[in-house]
């Protein structure tokens, strides 16, 4: 099968504590600190066979995340830019969906033909945090993508029981391509979902929402909070081309944060009443939390889903005297997440199409990472088939 391998030199800071499990597993907790020199191409590998708990999946699309994107690119030093869970060589994408093309013996519950998604979390269900119900911090973790092999591929082998069929988008949208594309967005929606709804449970209709970011994290939090009843959602973004789109999207207003008072500018907007709800998905809190102190609500809520390695200060007296609460996020797995997206897209009420600036073949993989550097694009979508 055709596939995009990223491949990158073993090279552990001197700063850096590896630990033997690390050594001996080549899985690392801090990519940025390993991994240097990465490189990617598209060739040839092994068609995959599924064992008994699996399914095989033919890609029919995967997304380039802002994640892949920070594995491919590297800094001054050389070293790639993702500071998170990774093994390499590895096959990059987790943001996909496809058609089943072969069943394991023990799967009971898809057959060959059903068009699915799947969770890149792979969670092991038997650890003492997935036993808690926190299967998105998981042990055992591995991530499909990142540390096992994912779906910038014609083929990927996934267990069965982390895919979620696609048939209420698929009848919705009475096109398989259309299904398969939207079913490929399902997991950057449902990181946005974890955050809005499952991490804290302080979201109320009519809110008003602030999101830092325009990327897609953040352009699926806004359109998740307009299809769940937020009164106004502001949206921040440096990009024009993103700001653009966030507009398109529906956003209540949409504005380049330089050089203009955060908190005057969200005070403006609201009424002098604030953000009751704040969205960090730019992953530079230094510049949107570490400002933003009486544009907050009383009893708002943040919740910080983009990734930073520096320390934020934050003024802790505003979030004392308002009750805000700060909640950090990370994934999508669990919660019936995957489920209640697929639903909401097949409603009606959510369509992540408009972000999508670009469908390619996967032998144009190179180059459609290589536009993104500029993060003018929101999303561009693979076709692997």
């Amino acid at each position: 099968m055709k596939a995009l391998t990223l491949t990158a030199d073993w090279a552990p800071k001197a700063d850096y504590a590896i630990t033997d499990y690390e050594i001996e597993t080549r899985k690392v907790r801090t990519g940025s600190k390993v991994w240097k020199n990465p490189q990617i191409k598209v060739g040839q590998l092994p068609d995959p066979d599924p064992k008994p708990d699996e399914v095989i999946i033919q890609v029919g699309a995967v997304g380039i995340c802002g994640s892949d994107m920070h594995m491919y690119e590297r800094g001054s030093d050389d070293y790639m830019l993702y500071p998170g869970l990774t093994r390499f060589p590895n096959i990059l994408g987790h943001e996909f969906s496809g058609k089943v093309a072969a069943v394991g013996s023990d799967v009971y519950d898809l057959k060959v033909g059903d068009l699915v998604t799947a969770e890149e979390i792979q969670w092991c269900g038997k650890c003492v945090s997935c036993r808690r119900g926190f299967v998105n911090h998981c042990d055992n973790m591995e991530e499909l993508g990142f540390t096992t092999p994912g779906a910038m591929a014609q083929y990927i082998p996934v267990r069965a029981k982390y895919c979620w069929k696609l048939d209420e988008i698929a009848d919705r949208l009475g096109d398989e391509q259309e299904a398969l594309v939207m079913g490929a967005m399902v997991e950057p929606t449902g990181v946005s979902y974890h955050a809005l709804f499952n991490r804290i449970h302080t979201w109320q209709p009519g809110v008003y929402v602030v999101v830092f970011g325009g990327g897609p994290i953040g352009l699926a939090a806004e359109a998740l909070a307009l299809a769940s009843g937020a009164a106004q959602v502001i949206v921040f973004d440096t990009s024009p081309a993103r700001r653009e789109i966030a507009a398109r999207m529906g956003a209540t207003h949409v504005l380049d944060p330089v050089g203009i008072d955060l908190n005057e500018t969200i005070l403006d907007l609201t009424y002098g009443r604030g953000a009751d709800f704040v969205v960090e998905a730019a992953g530079a809190p230094d510049h949107t939390l570490a400002p933003l102190t009486t544009g907050l609500a009383v009893n708002a809520t943040v919740t910080v889903i983009g990734l930073a390695t520096n320390p934020t200060p934050l003024s802790l007296v505003h979030y004392q005297t308002r009750g805000v609460q700060l909640a950090g996020s990370l994934g999508h797995a669990g919660h019936g997440t995957f489920q209640n997206v697929i639903r909401m897209m097949a409603s009606g009420k959510l369509d992540m199409r408009p972000m999508v600036s670009a469908r390619v073949k996967l032998d144009d993989a190179l180059g459609a990472f290589h536009r993104l550097e500029s993060r003018q694009d929101a999303k561009i979508i693979l076709l692997p088939n």
